[in-house]
């Protein structure tokens, strides 16, 4: 979890001093099971996200005088007390148990412009983005993989000629195929070159399939630009972007 997004969902900017040391305390317990603190390490932590002490001596006053933590002797550490404990979880807790929320900001794709238009999706480029954060690039290959798919499909779907990419059975035909049929359709009338769309779809391909193969951050870095603008031609076809 996010220490500036736990910030805006605790009010931290409206505590008091001593609120706020017991908040960042019980984010660090919740997010990294970090048990102790000492008060100058607190006091740093505060002030590099933006909300310094004025009167520190004060603040180690009322702290070694607060029944909300409790000193340890031995490395003149402090912790929060149980009772306290109990009272934030009450409070905050379910910040740290919704298990649905994906944390993400642009990485790969800009969600002010693709969020909003499908939740399914919305929940997909949310993965992309995280993935590429967390050095997932296998994990972020495959989903732009299937959100190039989807898309592709969606298109076809919005022009009323899903038949096109369908067999005999009237399931969907790889992608592959579907690619290649996109790329001559003349409903859709798509401006991208045979070599980026297969250059997306061979690097879904690779990291899903590839018994000795790797994505890496170059894999991504490289494909990110042509990946935006495709996909983006692709919401327009698909009616998602007016």
């Amino acid at each position: 979890m996010f220490l500036d997004k736990f910030i805006k969902f605790s009010k931290l900017s409206e505590k008091t001093e001593i609120e706020k040391v017991k908040l960042l305390a019980f984010y660090k317990n919740s997010n990294d099971g970090t048990n102790s603190f000492s008060i100058d390490s607190i006091l740093q932590d505060l002030s590099d996200i933006g909300h310094p002490i004025s009167n520190i001596s004060r603040l180690k006053k009322n702290i070694a005088k607060s029944r909300d933590f409790k000193k340890k002797n031995k490395d003149n550490t402090y912790v929060l007390t149980p009772s306290i404990r109990d009272r934030l979880q009450k409070e905050y807790g379910s910040y740290f148990e919704n298990t649905d929320e994906i944390t993400s900001s642009n990485e790969v794709l800009d969600e002010g412009l693709f969020l909003g238009k499908r939740g399914y999706l919305d929940k997909l480029i949310k993965q992309i983005n995280n993935c590429y954060t967390n050095n997932c690039f296998d994990a972020c290959a495959v989903l732009m993989r299937r959100v190039f798919e989807v898309s592709l499909i969606l298109a076809y779907e919005h022009h009323q000629i899903q038949d096109d990419i369908k067999d005999a059975n009237g399931d969907y035909l790889m992608l592959e195929k579907i690619t290649k049929n996109a790329l001559k359709n003349k409903t859709l009338n798509i401006s991208r070159s045979r070599n980026e769309y297969n250059s997306i779809r061979e690097l879904g391909n690779f990291a899903a399939h590839k018994i000795k193969y790797n994505t890496r951050k170059k894999d991504i870095d490289d494909i990110k630009q042509t990946y935006r603008v495709c996909l983006e031609e692709l919401y327009y076809l698909a009616g998602l972007l007016k």
